[in-house]
């Protein structure tokens, strides 16, 4: 049987990447063929208002409005890319593979991120440019599965009708499997498209509580599935087979910290965070990782790794004494590695799109809403007691992996 995943395609988040390659390994291992599909996410017009709307920011003006193309309070509404040419050129001229090239002519991070997802065996991935690609995949599948990270979020990449299986539109069975909404309401511009949408799916599987609530009251079911993300699901040896792979280019202190926090808003809760963190400890050392190439990504004077993929950061993450991140899925590893953690959050709560309920929905679900970071309160230093928490994850992740056979077989 043959299933088409939609996700985002790999790229510098690390959290991306893996969940990802996660749900493709684990309906590999149930036993199907599964193709994972993708497609140039912006237009030459919208990134010209990604262009416009920085340049704006940085001067100081009003964010501007361009054919469709707004700033991050709005929302993008974005549509199926169709260029015949790019797809004539994929088909004879080999244009799949300049993309690659010039992919990994960005930096090493992205040369390994190359390897991750078209070198190593770990995907078959197809991109579609045209609307006759849409027609020949939809024709080819059995099953679409919509995966999992913030693909239901529009302010996180714009409405793209790509994550909603815009194109399928019912002709074959679709399902979600934890795809994240990571609001706590549905912003009302897109409603009526997502209504209409997933109208379409027969088996709907979200990854936070509130998700459940939002799409059971905008759909009129009561089937919708609370389920854990993708990582989860696979085991901690093979988690470590995975970072086995690492190509780590300086030797590790015998203890250091290990920091990934990627957002932008709430910088000196970070450097609080990690100075707090290395008082607690008593440890000096601090790796952060490199994300999208942003320059303020260093954070409690520690070491800067520009050049991780994936391999690497499952591996930093997983020999780490104790580690602060802003992260979604940094969380699920710590969680996953049973490593004690404190966790900043990346957005202010009350700003728009503000990505914050995913963390407060999952860390509840363990009882460990003490593990946020406040500045001024010392909660989160108290240790997590795994032998209470692991269980309670494990059952999540049966259940998970039993409704997933449901979702694939009913």
């Amino acid at each position: 049987m043959k299933i088409k995943l939609v996700t985002f395609a790999p790229h510098p988040n690390f959290g991306t990447c893996l969940q990802a390659y996660a749900l493709n390994a684990v309906l590999v291992k149930m036993g199907y063929d599964v193709e994972f599909i993708y497609n140039d996410r912006f237009s030459i017009l919208q990134k010209l208002g990604h262009f416009i709307n920085r340049l704006a920011q940085i001067v100081g003006l009003k964010r501007v409005h361009v054919n469709g193309v707004t700033g991050r309070t709005d929302i993008q509404q974005l549509e199926l890319p169709n260029s015949p040419l790019k797809s004539f050129l994929a088909k004879y001229m080999g244009l799949n593979k300049l993309e690659i090239i010039h992919k990994k002519r960005h930096s090493l991070q992205w040369k390994k991120v190359v390897k991750f997802a078209w070198m190593d065996g770990n995907f078959k991935m197809r991109h579609l440019y045209s609307k006759a690609d849409y027609e020949s995949v939809v024709r080819d599948a059995d099953i679409f599965i919509t995966g999992s990270d913030q693909i239901w979020n529009p302010y996180c990449a714009g409405y793209d009708p790509m994550m909603f299986l815009e194109f399928v539109k019912g002709r074959k069975k679709s399902i979600s499997y934890s795809s994240s909404i990571s609001l706590p309401e549905i912003p009302n511009e897109v409603k009526d498209r997502i209504r209409k949408n997933l109208s379409f799916f027969q088996h709907i599987a979200v990854r936070e509580q509130r998700s459940v609530e939002l799409l059971n009251n905008l759909l009129g079911r009561r089937d919708v599935k609370l389920v854990v993300d993708p990582t989860y699901l696979l085991s901690i040896q093979e988690w470590e087979n995975f970072s086995s792979k690492a190509q780590i280019e300086f030797n590790l202190p015998e203890k250091y910290i290990f920091c990934y926090c990627i957002g932008s808003k709430r910088q000196n809760s970070y450097n609080s965070a990690l100075q707090e963190v290395k008082n607690l400890t008593g440890i000096t050392e601090v790796i952060n990782l490199e994300c999208y190439n942003r320059d303020f990504s260093n954070w409690g004077d520690g070491l800067l790794y520009k050049d991780a993929g994936p391999y690497e950061w499952v591996y930093l993450l997983q020999h780490a004494s104790y580690i602060c991140m802003d992260s979604f899925h940094a969380t699920v590893f710590a969680l996953k590695f049973k490593k004690d953690f404190v966790h900043v959050l990346k957005n202010c709560s009350d700003e728009i799109g503000s990505q914050n309920s995913r963390m407060y929905d999952m860390l509840h679900r363990y009882g460990l809403d003490y593990k946020i970071y406040e500045e001024g309160k010392n909660d989160w230093q108290k240790p997590i007691d795994y032998n209470r928490v692991t269980p309670l994850i494990n059952a999540e992740i049966d259940d998970s992996l039993n409704y997933l056979a449901f979702e694939l077989s009913h």
